[in-house]
């Protein structure tokens, strides 16, 4: 059972769609699990998120009380500096845990040392659809994000290593080269390490693939290593992938305002319409999606690319504030 499987599992444990063998199956896969991979499955404040406050509350004291019973007494959970949101999910992570597989699996995993890393602050940017936004992280590392993203990442990165979240999203890393601290961008579905480059990685909930593609250097990504010029491509749905040859101008188009797009089914081209210009888009003939489309914007308005679009399709549309509805 693979990352992705193990996360659909958790969804159908938070649903009360599994049943004992489903769980014992679940239990399995999770004490098969190490600590990186563990640390994978669950980015601190994304997918815990996601899966903690569904759990009932009951449910969730119950686990709480046993966690902090069992718990190392050198960590106290008064302690740490943590904002209250944080940790209170730091909590419930802990907690799911102790429900799922009890708290002697915490201890043996290292699981309970993770509140101890907690301590760190952590500040998280949010990007609106239709803005983009870049920040100069502790390290002199850069990212820029594109609309409709959230990036989480501490205010100071630690000794060992260096880690931010892309909880949703697409955003372009220019990385501080630093021998001794690895960088890691992780997303609810992907977990990239480089040592100094530039990429991007995108990510968002609402699309059926995570691609990451290399601008410059090389990282490593699923057991295979990226260089510039090479992309990756992750499925949701089955959990394949595919690395390909990209080309970087268009891939980082967006950080300059621009939109390319080479071969592109509709889908593609109104997701990324969508996030540039904060709309959202009602499709009635589902025979325009096998159309494919090439073609270059630069500072254009939404009206003017829907015009343009309507000249390669010959669709119909309306657009009523930000709601375009295409026939």
């Amino acid at each position: 059972m693979n990352i992705s499987d193990i996360r659909h599992r958790l969804e159908d444990y938070q649903a009360g769609r599994l049943d004992a063998a489903g769980k014992q199956e679940l239990q399995q896969a999770l004490e098969g699990l190490s600590e990186q991979e563990l640390s994978e499955l669950f980015p601190v404040d994304a997918f815990v998120n996601n899966i903690a406050h569904q759990l009932p509350e009951a449910e969730i004291d119950t686990a709480l009380t046993r966690f902090r019973h069992n718990r190392k007494p050198a960590v106290k959970l008064a302690s740490l500096k943590l904002k209250p949101v944080l940790l209170k999910n730091v909590s419930r992570y802990a907690a799911i845990f102790v429900l799922l597989l009890g708290s002697s699996f915490l201890i043996r995993k290292g699981v309970l040392n993770w509140e101890q890393k907690a301590e760190r602050r952590f500040r998280t940017m949010r990007i609106a659809d239709g803005n983009h936004g870049s920040i100069n992280l502790s390290d002199g590392s850069r990212v820029t994000i594109n609309g409709g993203s959230t990036l989480y990442f501490p205010e100071e990165f630690e000794d060992s290593a260096r880690i931010v979240y892309v909880e949703e999203g697409e955003a372009y890393f220019e990385i501080a080269k630093d021998a001794k601290r690895p960088f890691y961008v992780r997303s609810l579905q992907l977990n990239v390490k480089v040592l100094g480059t530039s990429f991007t990685v995108r990510d968002y909930k609402d699309e059926q693939t995570a691609i990451v593609n290399v601008n410059s250097g090389k990282i490593g990504l699923k057991g295979l290593v990226l260089s510039a010029g090479m992309g990756l491509t992750a499925d949701k749905r089955n959990g394949t992938f595919i690395k390909e040859e990209i080309d970087t101008a268009t891939t980082t188009a967006w950080i300059r305002g621009e939109l390319i797009f080479q071969d592109a089914g509709l889908q593609q081209v109104l997701q990324v319409l969508q996030h540039k210009y904060a709309v959202h888009f009602d499709v009635k003939d589902a025979t325009l999606f096998k159309r494919k489309y090439t073609a270059t914007f630069r500072n254009n308005t939404i009206e003017n690319i829907m015009q343009q679009l309507k000249l390669m399709s010959s669709f119909q549309y309306t657009i009523t504030d930000n709601q375009i509805v295409i026939r």
